[in-house]
């Protein structure tokens, strides 16, 4: 059952001045009981009111027809609210990982390529079927939830992306555009394109 914000009616006047949806990353991990999983014996620290105020944002971004950016815990979140599936805990799940988590060691920062889906948004936005990406995440996508298409994955198979392929902008990656985003040509293209569909939305 996908939890609701306590306080949702006071809230919704506060929503209801928002033009676009950007759920940040996060050091904490989503409650599995909310897409059917036991936890894991790796499993993170879990903060119900951030998956509450999360959906509850969700739920009004589609209702309003809002554009949607998730990054890293903001795109498993995304994800989970579409009925779709994490894996818990990479390194335990995935065999010969790549390297997604650095754990705070800025001496050997994590990054790896990514392959994009062709005809993604993200592939039309890079101008290119790759990236290379930072990365500081154990858990990722394992299944796309309703009406979402994989939009990049990792050299291990990892999901490091996912979109909805309707023309609606409801997109989540799993890496961190924010991180250096100003020598970044693929992460201001990112931010911008979600910038003009909230303008959009000001707009009308």
């Amino acid at each position: 059952m996908i939890p609701t914000f306590a306080s949702l009616p006071l809230a919704r006047g506060y929503f209801e001045r928002l033009d676009g949806i950007l759920l940040s990353g996060s050091l904490i991990d989503i409650d599995p009981a909310l897409f059917g999983e036991e936890r894991h014996a790796n499993l993170g620290k879990m903060y119900p009111e951030r998956d509450a105020l999360d959906f509850s944002l969700l739920k009004y971004g589609e209702e309003e027809r809002l554009p949607v950016l998730g990054i890293c815990f903001g795109a498993q979140s995304l994800n989970v609210f579409r009925g779709g599936k994490l894996i818990q805990d990479i390194p335990s799940v995935v065999p010969s990982p790549a390297f997604h988590d650095d754990h705070g060691e800025p001496e050997q920062p994590a990054r790896h390529r990514v392959q994009l889906k062709k005809d993604s948004l993200l592939a039309r936005l890079a101008g290119s079927d790759a990236l290379e990406v930072n990365s500081f995440h154990h858990q990722a996508v394992s299944q796309p939830g309703r009406g979402l298409q994989i939009a990049a994955t990792a050299p291990d198979g990892v999901i490091e992306a996912v979109e909805d392929p309707t023309g609606k902008f409801f997109v989540g990656v799993q890496w961190h555009p924010e991180r250096g985003f100003q020598d970044d040509v693929f992460s201001r293209a990112l931010f911008a394109a979600f910038v003009d569909e909230a303008g959009k939305q000001r707009n009308e």
